[in-house]
């Protein structure tokens, strides 16, 4: 077993700091899915105006086609929860991908701040941090490529497992509008689409989330590499050096400081989106699943639960690097200096220390464990509410 793991361990370790190479491959799949929101060619052109907007469209039709499905089969639950899912699902991309569309600019912005970065050519500390957190960032783009087509394929596949072809069950709850899907050639149309429109959906979630796994990286590297410097404040008597390394500290935090403020001008309302679908969705499978074991709500209650505690986990990385810093600046020997200027500027440091960084989510907090904590309580009350109605 050391030989495979060893393999595996030295296959997800990036070779260089620099993430070009990790947004390259999250580029792939927003070019082919036609969200490359931060190229310069993007909707430039009538090719590229069809890339985007057909798909956005198709989710319009998506959202009217659940709804009418919805309506029609409101009697059978398994279809209304179906129904339900494959509806919030549609929201939750319209959302995210015309989000990002409209704020593309401060999006390109942040990425061009990642891509072209060299400070971790300033020395070994700035290039080992640099690259621990490129490789966290490439152990993410391996999960979201691996997670969104294995629930595709979950989904699309549970009818033919299930044994209920036959039946001309469909995967999601919708269908195309005012035909009956259970009746030839209407069922097999009904199941392309789908699977069209699922694999779209999958290759662009890999796509979108990408640059939120860089920021994450990007600003916690920086957070990292802060802490050490502070650490240093107060060891060495030369009065230069340590308003160098001051000066120096000071930029880092600022520049920090502006990141995380620009991403959550940037995530704010995607976030708090996806929170809100991600508790929709958890509590109609659970629901599902408590009402029929045997069902499709599996994977999708599944996907909702792991991609908001890793969207959580990120955003707890840097909640926790931030405190870690604002402990460093109390904990190094400021005490050993004695001018008053310099004194000063460790007071400016602690006061920009005690400030809340984080990827706010709507501006009602941060993503972090305790916004995931939040999320499975609430899907758990709403899941309870459902059932004293049913009941």
């Amino acid at each position: 077993m050391g030989g495979p793991l060893s393999w595996l361990s030295s296959f997800l370790q990036a070779t260089t700091p620099n993430y070009q190479g990790t947004f390259a491959v999250f580029r792939v799949f927003m070019l082919i899915c036609g969200v490359n929101f931060f190229d310069e060619d993007f909707m430039v052109g009538p090719v590229n105006q069809f890339r985007f907007l057909g798909p956005y469209l198709s989710g319009f039709y998506t959202v009217i086609a659940c709804v009418l499905h919805l309506i029609r089969y409101l009697g059978d639950v398994d279809s209304t929860i179906l129904s339900l899912a494959a509806l919030f699902s549609a929201i939750e991309v319209m959302i995210k991908i015309g989000g990002m569309a409209l704020k593309r600019k401060l999006g390109a912005k942040l990425i061009n701040i990642i891509l072209e970065d060299r400070s971790y050519e300033d020395g070994d500390l700035e290039w080992s941090v640099f690259l621990k957190y490129h490789t966290l960032a490439r152990k993410l783009m391996y999960i979201t490529i691996i997670s969104y087509p294995f629930t595709a394929l979950m989904l699309l596949s549970y009818p033919a497992l299930a044994g209920k072809l036959d039946e001309h069950m469909l995967p999601v709850g919708y269908s195309i509008p005012f035909f009956d899907h259970k009746q030839q050639p209407w069922y097999v149309i009904n199941y392309l689409i789908i699977v069209v429109q699922m694999s779209w959906c999958a290759l662009a979630f890999i796509g979108t989330d990408g640059p939120f796994y860089l920021c994450v990286c990007y600003s916690t590297c920086k957070l990292e590499i802060l802490q050490s410097y502070t650490a240093k404040i107060g060891e060495t008597e030369d009065v230069e050096e340590q308003r160098r390394l001051m000066r120096k500290i000071i930029e880092i935090h600022t520049h920090v400081l502006e990141f995380t403020r620009d991403c959550s001008d940037f995530y704010k309302e995607i976030y708090l989106s996806q929170a809100l679908c991600s508790i929709a969705h958890i509590c109609v499978s659970l629901f599902h699943i408590q009402l029929k074991l045997k069902n499709s709500s599996y994977g999708m209650l599944a996907t909702n639960v792991a991609k908001m505690w890793i969207f959580c986990y990120c955003g707890e990385l840097v909640v926790t690097k931030s405190n870690e810093l604002s402990q460093a600046v109390y904990t190094n020997r400021w005490y050993e200096l004695w001018s008053k200027k310099d004194l000063k500027a460790i007071q400016f440091t602690l006061a920009n220390a005690q400030r809340n960084v984080g990827f706010s989510i709507g501006g009602f907090g941060f993503l972090s464990y305790v916004t995931f904590t939040q999320i499975m309580k609430t899907a758990y009350s709403c899941n309870a509410f459902l059932h004293n109605m049913m009941n």
